[in-house]
């Protein structure tokens, strides 16, 4: 009887120690706790401790992150279909793709489960999403409730728990290092992610980095799931949490289907807000459904149901207690803030707000989405065969039946590079083997093809055609609406590849095209026939994501070059060093003066923004003196490369004969766009460079030199390197004022002293996505010592 009692108490003592652990067992607080922050490696701890004890979970690495830290995902659901988890991949896979016949589709949803995919932590100073995600994981794991196991019988899901691990780990440790102290809310003086920063989340089409690379491989190669949940934290003020619907406008190439359901699922949503009392739900709000190029976007225009919530965050694990007093009136698109509404049923009223309450919130949109996956599993999967099915019948109708790109392009990198991003987005890409004549045009062999009818048409046409934003007003008569982000993004503009649409059926002998490798740029083989500069690229202490995206041109064309910070260049003796200095596009007070010591660093002054201070080795600028040292540099015989903001500093204070004539212009105003610029490719920073391009412009500048043409020569020289078009200037997306600039120079090369300033009136690398005028940029760099 002991013996067996012994062996008993053995058996319950190993039942134990193999439970899955609690979050706040592994943590030693709850995740959420004021002032707590959770970094990558207790998180990935955590689901490795979860997957040792339980076979309701599979945690997988899936990649690597642009500074070497792996990448997991975990897979969720009954021990059963884990055990089959490749089966259902495959099931998911077929029928997205709409491979299957119509019975065996029927058959095939009835069997599958349904995908939902949640990823947290893309934007790390949005700091809730990553700490929120293991307890989803152990309620998933452990919790034995009705909903729960029906969630875990017929879903499986797809958590990222941290998406942005580099940009976890810079947040940690950088609010842990000021917590309790006066710079507690500081902002972080770097990217929180290479090259990107916040536009880690602008990078869904182009995929640049090796982040969003590595996650497309899961959603449009792998997995395809019918659910793609992304999370964030930035609604408009006071609300608690932003769910779908979104706002207008709505991009024609989304399936109306895939917006529908979108609009159901934040439906189910709100509905159990309401159930859990939680107030401050708002939908139909400053997000919209126009843009193409997101985490939460792009799965749309994949047949697949992307859906983006934005939770309140006071500012970093900070807790705030909010008074109705600090509310605004109104939302910016009129509404109160303090009285129900259709779509803020209702108000949060104020009180205490921390990453706990933060948590709260998205494990109800959690659970939210999960059961509602739960309940129509065969319907979300067969509704993803159908879209696909429509996609491919569409394209072989025609109008258009394909893409063709020609094998011979000004830059045959460009489009080779296009084709593969094409691809990583699942786009299936094939090669002519031999001549072949479409639309009454004859193609070369090796000429490509991007046939319509595929599944994921609606992408493809996105990217392929040019976008015109919709006029919407404020009533029959009211104000034009601007829109709320980037709306124009025809993937050939950018790139500058050439693209005939074809709308008519035509016969030609092709073969598909497996993964394409990467080709070297065609500016780097160039370039090695050219004295190679000294490069220095200023990084200012604010988180420049501008300048990360410069730095990321540089490295894809192979540019060595050195990081200035604002004592680097106080210190002068510049030209000793380097031949080229680039500002990225910045504010000239920003660069003046940075965050400035004593001041909000945050710039804002509603009263519901946090206050915070910088720390003081972060604070400041390049100051009068470095400004002083940027004009001997040129003096001396360096060039100088503004780009777009930041030419006003230069312009300012130089003394050069251009003036920008968008400044004051009331009715100019381009959100993001494509606009037809004019080169002079006679001019040797232009050098390789087509007669046109298209620009992409935020903003932007425009210049008038000022000099008469007689006096227009030796050290004031200002030269035009390229003009915006004088008419039918937009290409795709939004214009109005286009007077304003049109004709107008766009980029200016202008003598000071020994040397020369480049003005870039608009950004030639923009997100790394405008590989049509990353030439201009790398012409600066290369040819400014040697041009005069």
């Amino acid at each position: 009887m002991a013996r067996r009692l012994s062996i008993l108490i053995t058996l319950l003592v190993c039942l134990l120690a193999a439970a899955p652990p609690t979050p706040r067992e592994h943590f030693g607080f709850t995740p959420g706790e004021d002032y707590k922050l959770a970094d990558y490696g207790q998180i990935t701890g955590y689901f490795e401790k979860l997957a040792r004890s339980s076979d309701r979970i599979r945690w997988v690495e899936f990649g690597r992150t642009s500074l070497g830290k792996p990448m997991y995902a975990a897979f969720i659901s009954s021990a059963e279909n884990l055990r089959k988890l490749e089966h259902y991949r495959e099931i998911s896979r077929k029928l997205a793709l709409g491979e299957a016949s119509p019975e065996e589709a029927r058959r095939l949803a009835a069997e599958g489960k349904a995908i939902v995919w949640i990823d947290s932590g893309l934007h790390a100073t949005e700091v809730a999403p990553a700490q929120h995600a293991p307890e989803l994981a152990w309620r998933m794991v452990t919790d034995e409730s009705e909903e729960t196991r029906r969630i875990r019988e017929n879903v499986i899901l797809l958590q990222v728990p941290v998406i942005n691990p580099d940009g976890l780990d810079m947040v940690a440790q950088w609010y842990r290092r000021n917590v309790g102290t006066p710079y507690e809310l500081a902002p972080l003086p770097w990217l929180y992610q290479k090259y990107a920063g916040h536009d880690n989340n602008r990078d869904f089409f182009m995929m640049n980095l090796t982040e969003t690379r590595n996650v497309a491989r899961m959603l449009f190669d792998k997995w395809l799931p019918q659910i793609v949940y992304n999370q964030h934290q930035q609604p408009a003020f006071p609300a608690r949490i932003f769910v779908p619907p979104y706002a207008e406008p709505l991009n024609p190439h989304i399936p109306a289907a895939v917006m529908e359901g979108i609009n159901g699922i934040g439906s189910a949503m709100a509905e159990r807000f309401a159930l859990e009392n939680k107030p401050g739900v708002i939908s139909y709000s400053s997000f919209d459904g126009w843009w193409n190029g997101g985490l939460r976007s792009v799965p749309a225009f994949h047949n697949m149901h992307g859906i983006l919530t934005e939770t309140a965050l006071y500012s970093y694990a900070t807790p705030h207690v909010y008074t109705p007093n600090e509310f605004p009136e109104r939302f910016s698109g009129g509404i109160p803030s303090k009285a129900p509404t259709i779509f803020y049923q209702r108000p949060w009223m104020g009180g205490k707000w921390g990453v706990r309450d933060a948590i709260e919130y998205m494990l109800t949109a959690d659970f939210a989405i999960l059961d509602l996956a739960a309940n129509r599993p065969s319907r979300f999967l067969m509704k993803a065969y159908e879209l696909a099915r429509a996609s491919i019948e569409a394209g072989k109708k025609g109008s258009p039946y394909a893409y063709v790109v020609p094998a011979e392009q000004w830059d045959r990198s460009n489009a080779i590079e296009m084709l593969r991003r094409l691809q990583m987005g699942g786009i299936r890409v094939h090669r002519a083997k031999s001549e072949f004549t479409a639309g009454s045009i004859r193609y070369d062999a090796g000429s490509y093809v991007l046939a319509a009818a595929q599944p994921f048409r609606p992408y493809l046409m996105d990217l392929m055609e040019a976008q015109k934003f919709p006029e919407l007003r404020s009533g029959a008569n009211g104000p034009v609406r601007r829109p709320y982000d980037i709306a124009g993004w025809t993937l050939p503009m950018l790139m500058g590849v050439k693209v005939d649409r074809v709308d008519a059926p035509f016969d030609a002998d092709l073969e598909a095209m497996s993964e394409i490798p990467p080709v070297t740029p065609a500016f780097v083989e160039a370039a090695k026939k050219l004295p190679r500069p000294r490069v220095a690229l200023y990084e200012p202490w604010t988180a420049n994501i501008n300048t990360g995206w410069t730095e990321w041109v540089l490295d894809a064309h192979q540019v060595p070059y050195t990081k200035l910070h604002n004592e680097d260049i106080r210190k002068g003796g510049l030209r000793e060093r380097f031949d080229t200095i680039i500002l990225a596009s910045q504010s000239a007070a920003s660069i003046l003066h940075g965050s400035r010591d004593g001041e909000n660093s945050r710039g804002s002054v509603e009263a519901w923004v946090p206050r915070a201070l910088q720390r003081p080795e972060y604070t400041g600028g390049i100051g009068l003196p470095g400004l002083a040292n940027l004009d001997d540099f040129v003096r001396a015989g360096g060039t100088l490369v503004a780009v777009d903001n930041a030419a006003a500093l230069i312009i300012d204070n130089f003394g050069l004969p251009v003036r920008n004539v968008v400044t004051g212009a009331a009715n100019y105003s381009v959100p993001g766009s494509l606009l037809r610029v004019k080169v002079d490719n006679q001019q040797p920073l232009a050098a390789g460079m087509p007669p046109e391009v298209a620009a992409f412009v935020q903003g932007g500048q425009a210049f008038e030199i000022t000099l008469l043409d007689q006096f227009n020569k030796g050290d004031r020289e200002v030269r035009s390197v390229a003009r915006y078009a004088e008419s039918h200037l937009l290409a795709s997306g939004w214009l109005t004022g286009e007077s304003a600039i049109a004709g107008r120079h766009a980029v200016v090369q202008a003598q000071h002293g020994a040397g020369r300033v480049v003005l870039f009136g608009f950004r030639p690398d923009f997100r790394g996505q405008s590989f049509g005028t990353f030439r201009l940029l790398l012409n600066a760099i290369y040819l400014g010592p040697r041009v005069r």
